[in-house]
């Protein structure tokens, strides 16, 4: 036996075998238990466990397929020594048990945390224990909605006791002569008969009791009636006349009002028994299951209402979806779901607190049941996601006319402590008609509908419509065609001259992004844009395109070719990267470059958001080692003026939408103007895009540009063709290396 065991354990197993729970068949009840422990620490596995002699039997369980194991191998055999909680964080550390066959082997238990179940206060019967195959620690949330459950157990054993002996109390209570005698002995259960011809009662100790009534004379039959609720009389009455009429026994469970006025829930039986003069007599009994009945609901609250708003929980959203889909629907019903998320809800957790964030939630949830129609169900899924269902009898816009209502109602402001809150809400909107409605095909709509509106500006209601599924389609196949040629390395830089345009000479380049195709063909930027706004594509398509151009440039220096510096994009997701200067500067070293050989762009959107401060620090620790910043497409975003102040900028791009329209607009040349201004003001580089004709370009030289770049002088190249074009601007030796290179 290599397992401790408590000081009390024959009085332990005494007691455990008393109640005759030991192998008993499954019971709802409790695997709502184990149902509910999983759910609460987000766990596979949740058992209810009776700690036997040589074994551990579980009663209930939730992700785990054996229903017993050897006590020796039990956690549980450590639980039930004391009364407080058990918990084991890494089992793998643990002397105890990481050598357990558990731990080594299936289910690969590394979390263990359980609580002691007692009916008297004294001897642990069993326990309510969490599994998981990860370390971890349970919150004190957790460990609070762990001993709340512990408690139902303990009241589901209780109610598991007492119903045995209240069926054997039923079934010896059958014998004539001795019905009240042997019910009396059964705690809160009572026997009473009426001699139906005389209309005299009769009432063991027990009925009185119920009743908080003294003395031993019982009321009339009216009396006793009238300490039922008037809701329940008539059906009570209705039940008592058929068995005195037809012989039929009835039973039934109410509400119940005592003498004192106390609320109680009561659950009576009655059968018709004849004396031995042949008198008939309505017989039966009245039990007390107000301590049940409250569990009961208890259970069903916990299985049915989310805990922390009060209003109904995922599991009860997905049985109402199945309800409304089965149900019988008129021809013209439609069934819509409207799938709410709450904006930048972390935000709140992480500045003002999780107190505050669980105020927030509470506050929507009553919001949203507010503006739910009474027809309508609505349920938080879990974190600040929240559903709306709705059933309407024409294929209208009340569902987006919801959607926009309560869009209002949650961007109201929320008062918690000295803070004013606000959040807003991002809904998508799905409607189906409900004959041929399928839970799926719903979920699914609404899913891409609510993504829909979160890449395109949150704080919006949107309703699914075909296009949806279309662009999300051509996001995926623009991300696949960039992954693909990453592996199989088919991205390549492709190279434009960026021009001195005093001197005509040759300045420097900028890598831009192309995929060769399988077929030798190219996709540019216009076949992949979807891939560059997506953060992890673009972030490899920028980690390739980085370590490809300082390889290439490493090559061109080494050669002579005399260009002053390679311009690379980065796209947000890498400005906003912890790893990304490291990245940076170590590609710059490992080919043997200076920082100064490298310029990087961004575009003004990476400044917009709750990571600009990020952002300014990333920018300028690059600056700090020597590494140029341009901003690009510089005048078609937001606060640009203010970007160039609080930032390290070295250069700015003129948008190519402005160069295109000069001559032709005097707006465009006015812009361009005072852009020009400006960076000389600044001292800051200024590089002309898009230029196209030689009209642009004697137009954006007069206007004073120090640099262009566009087709007029070449549109990209990939690099061998590069060397060839940087030829014509190469002394002779730089020009013969550059030849030689190429072969």
């Amino acid at each position: 036996m290599n397992f401790p065991l408590p000081k009390n354990e024959i009085e332990r197993l005494a007691a455990l075998h008393k109640l005759r729970i030991l192998d008993t068949e499954i019971t709802p009840e409790f695997d709502s238990v184990v149902d509910m422990a999983a759910a609460i620490f987000e766990a596979p596995t949740a058992l209810i466990s009776f700690v036997d002699k040589d074994r551990q039997w579980f009663k209930a369980r939730h992700g785990f397929k054996d229903s017993q194991t050897s006590r020796d191998l039990a956690f549980c055999t450590y639980t039930i020594l004391g009364d407080e909680v058990f918990e084991v964080e890494d089992a793998r550390l643990d002397e105890r048990f990481r050598d357990n066959p558990l731990v080594t082997g299936n289910p690969h238990i590394g979390y263990y945390v359980g609580m002691p179940i007692s009916l008297d206060g004294k001897t642990n019967v069993g326990t309510l224990c969490v599994i998981d195959s990860k370390p971890r620690k349970a919150t004190e949330a957790q460990l609070v909605q762990l001993e709340k459950l512990r408690n139902v157990v303990a009241g589901l054993i209780s109610a598991h006791v007492a119903s045995i002996e209240a069926r054997i109390a039923e079934r010896n209570a059958r014998q004539r002569g001795k019905l009240l005698s042997q019910v009396e002995r059964i705690s809160k259960i009572g026997a009473w008969s009426l001699d139906t011809q005389r209309l005299i009662t009769k009432w063991s100790p027990q009925v009185f009791a119920i009743h908080e009534l003294d003395g031993n004379a019982p009321p009339d039959l009216e009396g006793a009636i009238s300490f039922y609720p008037e809701y329940e009389r008539e059906g009570l009455v209705e039940k008592i006349n058929a068995c005195i009429e037809s012989g039929i026994p009835y039973q039934c469970e109410t509400d119940f009002i005592t003498a004192k006025g106390n609320k109680r829930r009561v659950r009576s039986s009655g059968e018709i028994e004849y004396g031995d003069d042949g008198v008939k007599f309505l017989i039966g009994i009245v039990k007390d299951v107000t301590e049940q009945y409250e569990h009961d609901q208890m259970l069903w609250r916990a299985a049915h209402l989310d805990s922390l708003t009060g209003i109904a929980n995922r599991r009860s959203f997905h049985e109402e979806v199945k309800q409304r889909i089965n149900a019988q629907a008129g021809e013209n019903d439609q069934l819509s779901l409207l799938m709410i998320d709450l904006d930048n809800f972390k935000d709140i957790n992480d500045s003002i607190g999780h107190l505050a964030g669980d105020e927030v939630l509470r506050t929507i949830a009553r919001r949203i049941e507010q503006a739910t129609p009474h027809t309508g169900f609505c349920a938080r899924l879990g974190g600040d996601e929240f559903a709306v269902l709705l059933t309407t009898k024409n294929h209208g816009k009340a569902a987006e006319r919801l959607a926009t209502k309560m869009v209002a109602a949650i961007n109201l402001p929320i008062k918690h402590e000295q803070h004013e809150i606000r959040v807003g809400a991002s809904i998508g909107i799905a409607s189906h008609e409900c004959r041929t409605a399928s839970e799926d095909d719903l979920l699914l709509k609404t899913d891409l509908a609510l993504y829909h509106v979160k890449q395109n500006g949150r704080g919006k209601a949107k309703a699914y419509e075909p296009a949806i599924s279309n662009t999300l389609e051509q996001k995926r196949l623009s991300i696949r065609l960039v992954r693909s040629a990453i592996s199989e390395q088919r991205l390549e830089p492709f190279y434009q001259p960026i021009i001195d345009l005093q001197t005509r000479q040759l300045s420097s380049v900028e890598a831009l992004a192309r995929v060769r195709n399988v077929d030798g063909t190219i996709s540019g930027p216009a076949d992949f844009w979807q891939a560059l706004l997506e953060p992890q594509s673009a972030h490899e398509i920028d980690q390739v395109m980085l370590d490809l151009a300082l390889k290439d440039f490493a090559q061109w220096k080494r050669d002579g070719l005399g260009i002053d510096f390679v311009s690379v994009n980065a796209s947000s997701s890498c400005i906003q990267s912890e790893t990304y200067v490291d990245q940076v500067l170590n590609g710059v070293a490992a080919y043997g470059l200076s920082p100064r050989d490298l310029k990087i762009e961004v575009v003004e959107s990476v400044f917009l958001g709750s990571d600009s401060v990020d952002v300014r620090d990333v920018l300028e620790r690059l600056s700090r080692e020597g590494i140029r910043i341009a901003l690009d497409d510089f005048g078609t975003g937001f606060a640009s003026l203010s970007h160039l102040r609080d930032y390290p900028i070295d250069c700015i791009k003129i948008d190519k939408s402005f160069v295109l329209g000069l001559g032709q607009d005097g707006s465009n040349t006015a812009i361009v103007q005072a852009l020009m201004g400006l960076g000389r003001s600044m001292n800051i580089e200024v590089i002309s895009e898009g230029i196209e004709t030689e009209g642009q370009l004697d137009f954006v030289t007069a206007l004073g540009s120090q640099f262009g770049q566009g087709y007029f002088f070449s549109k990209p190249l990939d690099a061998q063709n590069f060397i060839q074009f940087v030829a014509q601007f190469a002394p002779p030796q730089a020009r013969d290396a550059g030849l030689d290179a190429k072969r």
